[in-house]
């Protein structure tokens, strides 16, 4: 089975795809599951492929993947307590992006992740790189997800395993039966993606997420 655990949907402020094409874009790209991981909001949804439940959470020094949880996560906590509610939550606790410019905790990093996001579809090689040293510096779970805002970017990264439900893929991550997989982001693929999220960005005000 691959799934891409890291995509966004309307219910996240810089992303206007429903929930409901996201899961036909993921089954049409040959996906067998996903996780909607909205900022900072919870919702569960259903549809042809296995949905996980997930949040983007911002907590003070970057963004955490919140997977596998039964509840919404509060924004605005330091590293410790976002993972402490994550795991009262039920969930996995994954640093998103580590090394990313904007939103990574790469400066601040707390070796108490559950796991770490080594390929992200919208990191560039070197950045991905980083993450995938961190992870196997630490002996810590690989995770890997397309971070999409967009459909055309859904399945650009995932991850490959074999599972059957939900709770087998929550295994595969942890006992580290996963395997990263996909495209970095280009030079060019940058430059398109980052003239797309400046214009979106605008029409927010530029407010931060």
């Amino acid at each position: 089975m691959i799934g891409d655990v890291h995509i966004h949907s309307k219910y996240s402020p810089d992303s206007n795809s429903e929930p409901d094409e996201i899961i036909k874009f993921a089954k049409m790209k040959g996906l067998d599951f996903i996780a909607i991981a909205d900022h900072n909001r919870f919702h569960t949804h259903k549809g042809d492929i296995i949905t996980i439940p997930a949040e983007e959470v911002s907590s003070k020094d970057g963004h955490v993947l919140a997977l596998f949880i039964d509840r919404e996560i509060p924004s605005s906590l330091s590293q410790e307590e976002t993972v402490e509610l994550i795991h009262e939550g039920n969930g996995i606790a994954v640093v998103a992006h580590p090394f990313r410019l904007i939103n990574g905790v790469r400066s601040s990093f707390r070796n108490i992740y559950d796991a770490i996001e080594t390929k992200n579809g919208r990191c560039m090689s070197g950045c991905n790189e980083k993450a995938s040293m961190l992870a196997r510096s630490l002996g810590k779970p690989m995770t890997a997800g397309s971070d999409a805002h967009f459909y055309d970017e859904i399945g650009r990264t995932y991850i490959k395993t074999v599972a059957a439900d939900v709770e087998d893929i929550r295994k595969a991550i942890l006992s580290k039966d996963v395997e990263p997989l996909g495209q970095d982001l280009s030079v060019g693929g940058q430059f398109k993606l980052y003239y797309k999220i400046m214009t979106e960005r605008a029409k927010r005000g530029f407010k931060r997420i």
